[in-house]
Order: structure tokens, then sequence, then C-alpha cells
């Protein structure tokens, strides 16, 4: 009886730090999914609330033609040498006061906080 018991607590034990480190894996957020220039300023494109494996799995056309025109965004990024440093797949949250309202949307990063640095 007390092996038993002993095993149950085991096991629960066991399952609960599996679903802790599952948890750790899904990871959301906002992420880079493409760095350019146009018109001479350098501009990111990022998604909204996805996880990291959708960094992987699915291609920036894939949400500018989905069902919700708003899961990207556009930032002009005045500062050329944190464009330089940003790199696709980051993790970020962007500050900016206004969005202008064109398809894709379109916004000032007033500023750019980076998750994966901390990492």
């Amino acid at each position: 009886m007390g092996r038993t018991i002993y095993s149950a607590i085991t096991s629960l034990l066991l399952s609960s730090a599996i679903v802790g480190c599952n948890q750790d894996e899904i990871e959301t957020g906002d992420f880079i999914f493409d760095k350019q220039m146009k018109d001479n300023t350098p501009v990111i494109a990022v998604v909204h609330n996805i996880s990291r494996n959708d960094t992987v799995n699915h291609s920036l056309s894939d949400y500018l033609n989905n069902d919700d025109p708003n899961d990207v965004i556009y930032y002009p990024i005045t500062d050329a040498n944190l464009y330089e440093d940003l790199e696709i797949g980051e993790r970020i949250t962007v500050t900016a006061p206004h969005i202008l309202l064109s398809s894709p949307l379109q916004a000032v990063a007033v500023e750019v906080e980076r998750h994966d640095l901390a990492e």
C-alpha cells in the first residue's frame, strides 16, 4: 500500500515537471519575421501573438494573407545600430503610440524591448 502511494506521488511530481517544461516551450509573443529597406528606411515586419514554433513553421506571407490583417505590423526603425542588431526570429515588444491603418499596418517604433537577450 505504501509503495503504491509512493509511486502515485512520484508519478504526479514527474508529470507536473513535464507539464512545466512544456509550458516553457510554448513561449508566445511578437516575433520579427522580416527586415528590409523601404525608401532608404530600415523596416522590420513583426507578427503578433504567436509561438516561437510558429516562426519556424510559417512564413510572413502566411500571416499577410490570413483572415486577420492585424497580425503583421511594419515598424520603421530610426536607430540604424539597433536595426543591424535585430535578428529575424527574435522575440520583441515594440512600443508605438500611433498605428497607421494601412494594409498591412504600420507604426513608428518608439521603443523596442528585446526578450531574447536575457535568455
